[in-house]
């Protein structure tokens, strides 16, 4: 038996799926892999199958129909007999030492969550360097609390793509099962920050240490999707609900709050554009009826709009640092 199951969702994923799995079954201390495939139109359920016939500890399960991957993920899930449940995208892959070095922390710190800073790399064979998610330097080992989470999901803290939700940790499958914990299934954005959050507010025991291995690939317009004001909205939902937990201490109700106008800034904006390509004047004048600071924000964005320039500047507060791999991969 395997203390670690690898949970992979998969959705249309012909090019990266092999070396996702490969890089799960390369792992050095023995593992059992679940991939879901979320109702792909390719072939990838005929390369993961060729996998699976060669490989004891592989599972496939077929979705009949694409419900997205926080559907996936709870489907593998309800399926896992480990201690620990560890989280793989179709498109990124491992280095084969990681999730013995996170299982040790884990243990050895008794820890519900152990997330290391993950290595964004280019989608191109065997990168030389890379940039960490979070921090260009060592951090050792960083007790997270909800407060101090919500934070660092705050664009204009991390700088652009650089916040916590994006992280892929294992889990301690008990503390899931024990605060009935699962992926929010009607979220298809920021759900790995919500399910983390609400572990958070749950009283998980969550460490961020430093990379250990997981490679985030960035592909070509990777940042170009737009997401509807109803996925938006969902994200605003959730910081709403996080704020009534009765445990909440000043500073975690400091960064929600914070963290909850941002997706409030993020839902109007979105609105408001469909609105007006719906030419819908009265819902789209109903969208300033909000806090000041959210009219605000929509008539700078405007203004800026009408300029020729990006309405939502990306933010370059902390913009990460360029290393190469074995450097990065060291700090651990």
């Amino acid at each position: 038996m395997s203390d670690i199951t690898v949970v992979i969702p998969s959705y249309n994923s012909i090019a990266t799926i092999e070396a996702a799995v490969e890089s799960a079954l390369s792992q050095t201390i023995p593992v059992n892999i679940i991939v879901v495939d979320d109702g792909s139109k390719d072939e990838t359920v005929t390369k993961v199958q060729q996998l699976v016939n060669q490989n004891a500890n592989l599972t496939l399960i077929v979705q009949p129909q694409n419900r997205g991957p926080s559907a996936a993920r709870n489907r593998a899930i309800s399926e896992v007999k480990s201690g620990w449940i560890a989280i793989l995208d179709a498109d990124d892959y491992m280095y084969p030492d990681r999730l013995r070095k996170m299982l040790d922390v884990g243990v050895n710190e008794q820890l519900d969550i152990v997330a290391d800073d993950l290595v964004r790399v280019p989608a191109i064979p065997h990168p030389a360097s890379g940039t960490r998610l979070w921090a260009d330097q060592p951090i050792g080992l960083v007790r997270m609390n909800a407060g101090m989470f919500a934070l660092e999901n705050l664009n204009a803290r991390t700088g652009s793509r650089r916040e916590l939700g994006y992280l892929k940790p294992i889990i301690r499958t008990e503390f899931l099962a024990t605060n009935a914990i699962s992926y929010n299934e009607d979220m298809r954005l920021s759900e790995d920050y919500d399910i983390y959050m609400r572990c958070l507010l749950a009283g998980a025991r969550f460490g961020l240490i430093d990379p250990c291995g997981y490679f985030s690939v960035d592909y070509p317009n990777s940042l170009s999707k737009e997401f509807a004001s109803a996925d938006l909205r969902r994200v605003l939902d959730r910081d709403r609900e996080y704020l009534t937990h009765s445990g909440l201490t000043a500073e975690a109700r400091q960064s929600i709050s914070r963290h909850k106008m941002q997706a409030y800034k993020h839902w109007s904006w979105m609105h408001l554009i469909e609105r007006v390509r719906e030419r819908d004047l009265v819902g789209a004048l109903a969208t300033f009826a909000a806090p000041p600071e959210i009219g605000a924000t929509l008539v700078t964005r405007i203004v800026r709009h009408a300029l020729g320039k990006e309405p939502v500047p990306q933010s370059v507060e902390r913009e990460a640092k360029v290393q190469p791999i074995e450097k990065i991969l060291a700090a651990s």
